[in-house]
């Protein structure tokens, strides 16, 4: 597996990969396929800002799973994971893995101290998954009703 960073001229893949992301888990999200399906080339190429997005590959080149990460103007010490999503068949391969590697990599590398995200309530495989990637429980609100919020720690800060 290999895991890199898409820019803007990937839009296309990202674009493709997070409209199934939302039509294949539309309750895991804090986004629609229906908002999201109209933007723009532009919009594609430059979100997430300022941030990243990853995509692993198998060994035959096929996209197995997406991950990005977003970081507020509000709380530059923060990155957020966003839009982590595994193809259905690639589940259970440790994609998540090393997609949370490499945020979280990016993250070290931008500065932050923590990498935190969201779980949608019922999501219990993503709450195993990122559990198992050294992320905790915090008692911190969530966005979405119901939600998790998760926090990972980075090395050295």
């Amino acid at each position: 597996m290999d895991v890199r960073p898409l820019n803007g001229d990937d839009w296309q893949l990202k674009r493709d990969l997070r409209l199934a992301a939302l039509k294949d888990s539309p309750s895991a999200f804090a986004s629609t396929y229906a908002r999201e399906e109209h933007r723009s080339e532009h919009e594609w190429r430059d979100w997430p800002h300022p941030g990243a997005y990853f995509c692993a590959f198998g060994d035959d080149g096929d996209p197995l799973g997406i991950a990005g990460s977003w970081v507020s103007t509000a709380e530059p010490d923060v990155t957020h994971l966003i839009s982590m999503w595994v193809t259905p068949g690639a589940r259970g391969r440790r994609v998540a893995a090393a997609l949370v590697d490499a945020v979280a990599g990016w993250a070290g590398e931008y500065g932050s101290a923590v990498v935190e995200l969201e779980v949608a309530a019922g999501n219990d495989a993503a709450m195993t998954a990122y559990l198992r990637c050294g992320f905790e429980v915090t008692d911190r609100e969530p966005f979405t009703v119901g939600g998790t919020v998760l926090v990972r720690r980075l090395p050295g800060l």
